[in-house]
């Protein structure tokens, strides 16, 4: 028989810029430096029976705004950055024409993740207020095979030499 895998389960404690936050988790729920978190849009998912209108149950819905690792972790809080990043084309097209050589115009940047507070809206997916991270927001340690599926992409996100 397979047994359950409990993940830590908080909130966003404070909101310290737009990459960092304070969760309410700490070496006390046994939080270790590099855990990944998910910030999720709070509230579960209501089914509902379609022919009587009555309430049959409640499901967690977990839809992420954002992912964040821990850097550094105090007693019954920690602290935690965003850290995904891609490399974005910000001018110029990846080559000209031969007739003047095989000249790389490209230029790119690396463009980290920020979290959107109330004072960043980006809509993707989400609502406007679903995007918006805010303190009392629930958080859950992310698995080891989505932190291994998430390094997998960081690192197609990196050029290549």
């Amino acid at each position: 028989m397979a047994t359950q895998v409990e993940y830590i389960r908080g909130k966003v404690a404070k909101i310290l810029s737009d990459r960092e936050v304070a969760l309410n988790v700490g070496l006390e729920d046994n939080v270790e430096r590099g855990m990944l978190f998910d910030i999720l849009v709070p509230g579960d998912l209501e089914i509902v029976d379609p022919d009587t209108g009555q309430v049959l149950g409640q499901v967690e819905r977990r839809r992420v705004k954002a992912r964040v690792r821990v850097t550094s972790v105090e007693d019954k809080f920690c602290i935690a950055h965003t850290y995904r990043a891609e490399q974005v084309n910000i001018g110029g097209r990846d080559r000209l024409p031969r007739l003047r050589g095989d000249l790389n115009l490209e230029r790119r940047i690396t463009r980290v993740e920020v979290l959107r507070t109330r004072t960043a809206i980006d809509a993707g997916g989400l609502t406007e207020s679903e995007r918006i991270v805010d303190v009392g927001d629930p958080v859950i340690q992310v698995s080891d095979a989505e932190k291994s599926l998430s390094e997998a992409f960081a690192d197609l996100l990196q050029p290549l030499n």
